[in-house]
């Protein structure tokens, strides 16, 4: 076969091929990564920040409501008349009542952080696997957005129409300066009743989720309360966040002629925070008040049995019978004085105590106000 045959000749198998040059990646076209949205951003550091976040929120609402101030001709930069905006009239009521509003947005955040926080620090005590404790932990983080917006949009709209009803009369001016402020007024009403409704909402539906995961997973070692404390660290921190709320509320709320009205509302505000922390515990006192079942339902097992074997004929037949009874009678004490609630009632006691903070709040002007006049002649 001559060599032309050779090189037509298709028993010939063909050489190894050039590799295939691979496009870069930038000929595909790939889009870049979407950056966040402000509104986003805004979010993630309201989150990371909740403390700061609630001051420059407070500082921008308080800037707006002067801008509304100086458009509808009440104010004039930020003097009213002759006065500091902040002294003048009932500003100072209503810009506390911002201060309220800009609380109230990152209160879920601060209670949310603090619960996860408290349920990370129970993991010892847990009788549960890595992937159910993700589980349980991610139902925590859970923001409940539907439930919160739909009672939000249901407390701003029924209680901003009933009192602005009321407090719409009371706005000076005419013409347009009337009808911007009474727009504005409408807004913060809407923002102070919705946000408040949401708030509670995401409370009861936080500690629902932490009742539940905690009322039946914690291992209780009934001499040493100690892996639980979290539990009643998170239930004070509640306390302190809701009655602070409380008494950013009392200015705006009392009022000097509707005395008893107020301090029943003050009531049913500390009844509230009571009713969350109790919230916040009542998993943990379910465990602990089934520990403590399961313990004296064994002693007593144990102690009928050594009963029958330490007495039969009416008399004694082992000697060691008397010490162990006495020991466990006594085991059994220390079991009734564990408290039911975590951390016992110094935790209760920390909510009366901090219940004067929003009564000096509500009613310390008002207080100071009759003891100036019963005091000068």
């Amino acid at each position: 076969m001559s060599e032309p045959e050779i090189r037509s000749s298709e028993n010939v198998a063909p050489g190894p091929q050039a590799p295939l040059a691979l496009p870069s990646p930038d000929a595909f076209g790939a889009d870049a990564p979407e950056l966040d949205s402000v509104f986003d951003r805004a979010l993630i550091w309201i989150e990371q920040q909740p403390v700061p976040a609630a001051f420059a929120i407070f500082i921008v609402l308080t800037l707006v409501h002067l801008t509304v101030l100086n458009l509808a001709g009440v104010a004039n930069g930020i003097f009213v008349g002759d006065e500091l905006f902040l002294a003048a009239g009932a500003t100072p009521i209503e810009v506390l009542l911002l201060g309220f509003i800009a609380y109230n947005i990152v209160l879920p955040t601060l209670i949310g952080t603090a619960c996860v926080r408290a349920y990370d620090d129970l993991r010892p005590a847990l009788s549960i696997d890595d992937a159910t404790f993700g589980q349980k932990r991610a139902g925590l983080v859970d923001a409940f957005l539907v439930w919160r917006f739909g009672f939000g949009c249901f407390w701003a709209i029924i209680l901003a129409t009933v009192y602005g009803d009321l407090l719409r009369r009371a706005i000076p001016g005419e013409g347009w300066s009337v009808a911007l402020q009474t727009i504005w007024m409408y807004v913060r009403l809407a923002l102070t009743f919705g946000l408040l409704g949401s708030s509670i909402t995401y409370v009861a539906l936080l500690h629902h989720r932490f009742r539940a995961a905690t009322g039946t997973q914690l291992r209780i070692d009934l001499f040493d309360l100690g892996a639980i404390q979290p539990v009643a660290r998170y239930a004070r921190q509640v306390a302190l966040f809701l009655i602070i709320l409380l008494a950013l509320a009392g200015p705006s709320v009392s009022q000097p002629d509707a005395m008893y009205a107020s301090a029943a509302l003050l009531v049913l505000g500390v009844v509230l925070t009571a009713g969350a922390v109790i919230g916040a515990m009542w998993g943990a006192r379910r465990a602990i008040r089934a520990a403590k079942h399961a313990a004296t339902h064994d002693l007593q097992i144990y102690a009928r049995e050594l009963w029958r074997r330490a007495y039969t004929g009416g008399h004694l037949t082992e000697a060691v019978g008397i010490p162990a009874l006495s020991a466990m009678l006594n085991v059994k004490n220390e079991i009734a004085r564990v408290p039911d609630w975590p951390g016992g009632f110094a935790v209760f006691a920390r909510i009366a105590t901090l219940a004067i903070i929003p009564v000096l709040s509500w009613f310390g002007g008002q207080l100071v106000a009759q003891l100036l006049a019963a005091l000068t002649p």
